[in-house]
């Protein structure tokens, strides 16, 4: 794998997009502070390429807040193609990677195709495949680690062979170990199975005698059984064959009933039919008896009946009028409801105006009260900023104070000076001119350095108790004022008190103008008008044409409501009278119908005596043939009886059929479950073969064995560049045990280091020494894990050593990283040493900003 260009945003250090071309670039070292970022870009380029770095997940996000992702996309080369591989992992979500091969075709311009696979996983996958390399050996090959280099040195015997087997990837062997093992105890299962099944048929082959005795037991039973069922099925159908006959005698006699039945309801119907008759004829005989008093009462009604059609008209034209009245009426009181609304509402707004008015009373002393609250908070104003005034007054002769009290003081030491001066000396002279003073004028200038030194000192005192006593007056003048400090508010709340106030009686003086001019009007206006009922004129005239109309008609409700109670009382006439007629019509034929009635009677009379003497003989012949007639429901249970017993008989000769059947299935069943399991244990040992082969004596040993002189050779190739042919290397895999008596040997893994001085341990070379072997094994196991693995080293990565060495191995290890650049496409080493930038020919050099790493490629 050869990186070509690495560009990262929001991974680790690195908060802005940055991008690093290793086109051009063979060897290179990576400098910067610790700290700057300069192994982030290793933890790059594994996590675009594996999804692993030193850190996982959401850490790997810079932690900058305005950072929601981590993106790194890396493009390389390997075998030829070039690929390019983009993996984001945004903050509180599932990470994604995308992996795309460069694909070029004739006549069209290059273009990236997609290798990415469904999910995460298989995409991951693909690039290992394709790399043929995971994230360990990649980074065991290609990667020489901060403080991982002496791993392998530094282990013991025991635990170094551990670690040559991780590096070389053996420990895959111990995964193929575990599942033949796995595999092993499968089968093993499977014969404990095998060996339970088997047990089993044995158990079944062994009762195989006594189930074909049971056998014959059944088929014996079943013949006897059988013969009992064929007598009992014989006596049955002869018992059928009686009950048959008895059967049909049945259905005569029941034939004989039913005509019995049907006479006797023909007879009855006939008798029913002729009372039915002969009452009709009584009744209409009796209505015909009350003829004229019938026709007279249905003559009455119809008159009564005339006279209401009469009066019913009048009626309707009477209700006409009074259905023309309800529209005037509704106007009337409609206009009669609105007028009374109105009066209610003006009433009422009368009321709250005379309330307003006691009110305005009330308010008027309120407002002189708030007026003067206004006047005494514009004098607590007026009276805080004379404070602020005095505040600021006695605060500037303080400092006046504070600062002329210092040059008072020096002032009169000073003239006490000059004092002591003159009334010391014996030859005084003028202290501004330097001539000799006569004692005169000495006695003169000391009078008035002592009234000038009064002074300062009146001046002093004074200034000192202004001092004294600034912090005492100052507290009285801060209280005073913060006694004042609530005048604006109380003049804001006074003002506003005022206005609302004033607002309030305002407001009932314009309601009092407004109903004197308007609403005191119209409420005597609309008192009169209701009181006078001179409202809805036009509605009242016209219900009065409409009284008159009526009037004229002539209507009198109380006749009107005789008619119709007389009309009601007479409609029983009308039945009558048809009652009359009906009796009319129909005498005659119910006369003629009771005779032919007498006649019917008299022969369903006799057919009834006819088929009564036949239904009893039919009866008596029955009766006499049940008397000896067998049991058949008793007689068809005994057959079920047997017929159950023949059938468990059956069933019981057919399982035990069934079970020496099986004999022979389940020999041929147990041949082959012993072929089968004689194969599965051919398979177990043979698994267990292969647990021994796969375990770490089997094939890892004869792997790591056949590696170690190649691994050598290499190693002495490199140790002898470091070290001027000083210093060889010889693993020994051998030694002996410390008991002299055992003649076998300790499996070991013992490296020999030999110099100029002679074999010495590991330990007892210097830190440049031992970082020069860390070194040459190191490398020596990247490539020949690198070849194992089926790739190409074709990048070197160091990331630690120079610290250790001194000028002379740092140099010598320079050269040996020269020495084998042309085994490899790049190399790059990683060192924060200044000495050391101008050793390579390429320098990335790193710096860490407010913005995050940054990269310059010098």
């Amino acid at each position: 794998m050869i990186p070509i260009k690495l560009k990262i945003q929001g991974f680790l250090s690195y908060q802005e997009a940055v991008t690093l071309d290793f086109s051009g670039i063979s060897l290179a070292c990576i400098s910067g502070q610790n700290g700057a970022g300069k192994s982030a870009l290793l933890d790059a380029i594994t996590w675009a390429l594996f999804g692993q770095a030193r850190k996982r997940d959401e850490s790997l996000i810079n932690n900058n807040p305005n950072i929601d992702a981590a993106e790194v996309t890396l493009d390389f080369d390997y075998e030829g193609d070039r690929y390019r591989v983009q993996r984001t992992n945004p903050r509180g979500k599932t990470s994604a990677v995308e992996f795309f091969i460069l694909q070029s075709i004739p006549g069209e311009t290059e273009r990236w195709k997609p290798l990415t696979e469904r999910t995460l996983r298989e995409t991951d996958k693909k690039i290992e495949q394709t790399l043929r390399m995971d994230y360990d050996t990649f980074t065991n090959a290609a990667f020489f680690l901060q403080g991982k280099a002496d791993q392998f040195a530094t282990a013991r015997p025991g635990e170094r062979k551990r670690i040559l087997s991780n590096i070389l990837g053996l420990e895959v062997w111990e995964s193929y170990r575990e599942e033949a093992a796995s595999r092993r105890r499968q089968k093993e299962r499977e014969v404990r199975e095998l060996d339970g099944r088997l047990s089993e048929i044995q158990n079944e082959l062994d009762e195989g005698p006594e189930r074909k005795r049971q056998l014959g037991e059944l088929h014996e039973r079943l013949d006897a059984v059988s013969a009992q069922r064929k007598a009992l099925a014989e006596n049955f159908e002869n018992i059928q064959r009686l009950h048959a006959s008895v059967q049909e005698q049945r259905k005569v006699l029941a034939a004989y009933g039913a005509q019995l039945e049907g006479a006797q309801r023909d007879y009855q119907r006939i008798l029913a039919t002729l009372s039915e008759r002969q009452t009709e004829k009584t009744k209409f005989e009796a209505t015909l008896q009350d003829a004229d008093a019938i026709e007279m009462a249905y003559a009455n009604w119809q008159r009564a009946r005339t006279d209401l059609g009469a009066m019913e008209e009048v009626a309707e034209a009477y209700r006409r009028y009074e259905a023309l009245r309800q529209e005037p009426l509704r106007l009337i009181d409609t206009e009669e409801a609105r007028l009374t609304q109105e009066k209610r509402g003006l009433e009422a707004k009368a009321k709250e105006l005379e309330n307003a008015l006691t009110q305005a009373a009330l308010l008027e002393a309120q407002l002189e009260d708030a007026r003067q609250e206004v006047q005494t908070a514009r004098e607590k104003i007026t009276r805080r900023e004379g404070l602020e005034e005095e505040i600021r007054q006695l605060q500037a002769t303080q400092a006046e104070a504070k600062a002329e009290n210092p040059r008072l003081k020096q002032e009169m030491d000073d003239l006490r000076a000059r004092l002591d001066q003159l009334e010391a000396a014996d030859k005084p002279e003028c202290p501004v001119c330097g001539k000799p003073l006569s004692t005169g004028d000495r006695d003169a200038l000391i009078r008035d350095y002592y009234q000038e030194g009064e002074a300062r000192r009146d001046r002093y005192l004074e200034n000192k108790k202004l001092l004294d006593n600034f912090d005492a007056a100052l507290r009285k003048l801060g209280a005073d004022f913060a006694d004042l400090n609530g005048a604006d508010a109380e003049l804001r709340q006074a003002t506003r008190k005022v206005d609302q106030i004033e607002n309030q009686i305002q407001s009932i003086r314009t309601q009092h103008t407004s109903w004197e001019a308007k609403d005191g009007p119209r409420l005597h206006e609309i008192e009169v008008i209701l009181s006078e009922g001179t409202f809805a004129l036009d509605a009242r005239q016209r219900l009065d044409e409409i009284r008159a109309e009526t009037e004229a008609l002539g209507y009198d409700v109380v006749a009107h409501e005789k008619l119709r109670k007389a009309e009601q009382a007479g409609r029983e006439a009308e039945g009558a009278m048809l009652a009359l007629k009906e009796a009319r019509a129909a005498l005659v034929p119910i006369k003629q119908q009771i005779t032919e009635l007498e006649v019917q009677k008299v022969e369903k009379s006799q057919a009834l005596e006819a088929i009564t003497q036949t239904h009893d003989a039919a009866a008596a012949t029955l009766a006499a043939a049940e008397v000896d007639l067998p049991d058949l429901t008793q007689a068809e249970n005994d057959l079920l009886d047997i017929q159950e017993a023949v059938n468990i008989l059956t069933k019981q000769v057919g399982g035990a059929e069934q079970k020496v059947n099986v004999l022979t299935t389940l020999q041929k069943r147990k041949e082959e479950l012993l072929e089968e399991r004689e194969g599965l244990t051919q398979h177990i040992a043979n698994l267990q073969q292969l647990e021994r082969a796969f375990g770490k004596d089997g094939v890892p040993a004869l792997l790591i064995e056949q590696a170690l002189p190649e691994i050598e050779e290499t190693t002495n190739d490199l140790l002898s560049r470091l070290t001027n042919d000083r210093m060889s290397f010889t693993f020994m895999t051998q030694r002996d045990y410390k008991d002299a008596s055992r003649e076998d040997k300790k499996e070991t893994l013992d490296m020999v280091i030999s110099d100029s001085v002679g074999v010495r341990d590991y330990e007892m070379f210097s830190g440049g020494e031992a970082f020069r072997i860390n070194f040459s094994i190191r490398l020596a196991l990247s490539q020949v894990l690198a070849r194992r693995a089926g790739a190409r080293l074709q990048t070197l990565v160091i990331d630690e050593g120079f610290g250790s060495q001194d000028a002379q191995g740092r140099q010598r290890l320079v050269e040996a990283i020269n020495l084998v650049k042309d085994d490899f496409a790049k190399i790059l080493v990683i060192t924060h040493l200044d000495e050391l930038k101008d050793a390579f020919p390429t320098r990335i050099e790193v710096e860490k900003t407010p913005q995050g790493s940054q990269i310059q490629v010098i």
